[in-house]
C-alpha cells in the first residue's frame, strides 16, 4: 500500500518557501553527492592505505559511525544527503506534509533554524552514541529531521488532519481511498511502529536497528524543541497546541463531576418534593375539614419563617423541601415581595444551584416584576450549572426590543458568555435543572 499525503486543513500563515528551497536543496544534492561507497587501497602487507584522496564525498559528508571519532560537520551534512531516488522521494514526500504546517506557523527563518537544529542534534546523538561501536558504517537522510517535524505537529497542531490518498494493489486491480488522520494519529502510529521494531529487532533479533533509532532519535529532539519553543511564546498555536487542549479537557472532566454532583443534590431534592406532595395530598381532605386553628395567612407567614430560619442554619436541603411542601399546599405562597427575600437568602448562603426553583417559581408567578430574577436565573444556568442553552431560552422569555436601564447590557453580556460556551463544545443534558 502506498500513502500519499496530499494537503491539510492546518491554518498556512506563511508560503513554505523554505521547505520547497530544502526540496530543491536535497534533490540537488542527490545527483552532486551520489551514494558511492570508498572504494580502500591496499599495500603489499593487505593493510588500508590511509589516503583522504580516497574517501568519497558521499563518505566524507554522511554520517560516520563507530570509526572512534566525532565529526561535527557531519552532524549538519548529512540530513541532506541520501541513498537513492526512493530513498528521497519518501523523505520530501513526507517533508511536504509536515513541512509546510510548521513553516505556516514560523516563517522560513525560524523554521530553517529549527530544521537544522532538530537535525543537528540528531546527529550529534547518534554520532556520540555510536562513536565506540565498531559499526564502520554511515548514516544520511533527512527521514531523522522529517520524524522531527512531525513530532512539532504534533505538539503544536494535534486536532488538525493530514489529508492523504492510499493506494491499495490488489491483483490486478488499483483500490484508491481518501482518508484524513489528525497528527497525533499519525505520529502515534509512524512513531509507534519504529519503537515496536526497534524492540523486536533489538530485544528479540538481537540486532542495532540503526534506522528505529535515527528516527526515534528525530523525533525526540523534534519534540524537545517544540515543547522549548511553545513555552518561550515563539511560535503562536491559537491555543490549539497539545497542552492547552489537554488543560481543556481536564477542566471539562472537572465541570462534569461538579456537575454530576449538583444532579444528585437535585434529584435528592426532587424525591423529597415528591414525598412531601403524596403527604400533603393524602391530608388535604383532613386540612380542609378544620373549621378552626390559624388562618391561611397565618400559616403563609409561618411557613415564610420556617423556611428563613432554616436557611439562616444553613440547613439548605431541609429548607428547600420545606418551600416546596409549603409550595404544593398553599397555591400562590408565597407572595412576590416574601418569595424575593427567600431567593436572595438562600443566595447568601451560597445555594445558587438549590434556588433555581424559587427563581423559576417567581418568573412563572410575577412575571411583571422578574427582569432582575429571570437575568439571575441566566447567570446561574451559566456559571454554575453550565447550562448555556437552557440559560438562552430563559434570555428569550424578555421577548422584543430591549430591556430598561442597564439591564440590556447585562443580558447581552451573558448572551456572549452562553454562546461563547457553546463555540468551546460545552455539552449539556437536556432534562435537569
Amino acid at each position: 500500500m502506498i500513502v500519499i499525503p496530499t494537503g491539510t486543513d492546518a491554518p498556512i500563515y506563511h508560503w513554505p518557501y523554505a521547505t520547497v528551497g530544502l526540496i530543491v536543496v536535497n534533490v540537488a544534492l542527490l545527483f552532486a553527492v551520489p551514494a558511492q561507497s570508498t572504494t580502500p587501497e591496499l599495500d603489499e602487507n593487505d593493510e588500508v592505505i590511509e589516503n583522504v584522496q580516497n574517501v568519497s564525498n558521499f563518505d566524507r559528508y554522511a554520517l560516520a559511525l563507530g570509526d572512534g571519532r566525532l565529526h561535527p560537520i557531519q552532524w549538519v551534512t548529512h540530513n541532506f544527503l541520501h541513498f537513492g531516488l526512493g530513498h528521497l522521494s519518501g523523505n520530501m514526500l513526507f517533508l511536504w506534509a509536515f513541512g509546510i504546517v510548521v513553516e505556516g506557523k514560523l516563517g522560513a527563518v525560524k523554521y530553517l533554524l529549527l530544521y537544522l537544529a532538530i537535525g543537528t542534534l540528531h546527529g550529534a546523538f547518534v554520532q556520540t552514541l555510536l562513536v565506540r561501536s565498531g559499526m564502520d558504517t554511515h548514516a544520511a537522510g533527512a527521514s531523522a529531521v522529517v520524524y522531527g517535524l512531525l513530532a512539532v505537529c504534533m505538539i503544536w497542531a494535534p486536532r488538525n488532519e493530514l489529508n492523504c490518498t492510499a493506494i491499495l494493489l490488489v491483483g490486478f486491480r488499483v483500490l484508491v481511498y481518501q482518508w484524513d488522520f489528525y497528527y497525533t494519529t499519525v505520529a502515534l502510529l509512524y512513531v509507534g511502529q519504529e519503537i515496536f521494531w526497534l524492540i523486536v529487532g533489538g530485544a528479540v533479533g538481537g540486532k542495532l536497528m540503526l534506522t528505529e533509532m535515527g528516527h526515534l532519535s528525530g523525533a525526540f529532539w523534534g519534540a524537545v524543541l517544540a515543547v522549548a519553543m511553545l513555552k518561550a511564546n515563539l511560535v503562536d498555536c491559537e491555543q490549539w497546541d497539545l497542552f492547552t487542549i489537554w488543560s481543556r479537557w481536564r477542566k471539562l472532566g472537572r465541570d462534569w463531576k461538579k456537575r454530576g454532583e449538583q444532579l444528585e443534590r437535585q434529584k435528592e431534592s426532587l424525591r423529597s418534593s415528591l414525598k412531601a406532595n403524596f403527604r400533603a395530598k393524602s391530608s388535604k381532605a383532613d386540612v380542609e375539614a378544620e373549621d378552626t386553628g390559624p388562618s391561611r395567612q397565618e400559616r403563609a407567614a409561618a411557613a415564610v419563617k420556617h423556611v428563613g430560619w432554616l436557611i439562616e442554619k444553613r440547613n439548605i436541603p431541609a429548607a428547600l423541601r420545606a418551600y416546596q411542601k409549603s409550595a404544593s399546599a398553599m397555591p400562590g405562597w408565597p407572595p412576590q415581595g416574601e418569595l424575593y427575600d427567600l431567593i436572595k437568602a438562600f443566595q447568601a448562603q451560597g445555594a445558587l444551584v438549590d434556588s433555581i426553583p424559587l427563581l423559576r417559581e417567581h418568573c412563572r408567578l410575577y412575571p411583571a416584576h422578574s427582569t432582575v430574577v429571570r437575568l439571575k436565573l441566566a447567570q446561574v444556568l451559566i456559571r454554575e450549572c453550565q447550562r448555556p442553552v437552557a440559560a438562552l431560552r430563559v434570555l428569550e422569555e424578555f421577548g422584543p426590543g430591549p430591556l430598561p436601564g442597564e439591564a440590556e447590557a447585562v443580558r447581552q453580556k451573558l448572551i456572549r458568555q452562553a454562546d461563547r460556551m457553546r463555540e468551546e463544545g460545552v455539552i449539556e443534558v437536556e432534562g435537569d435543572v
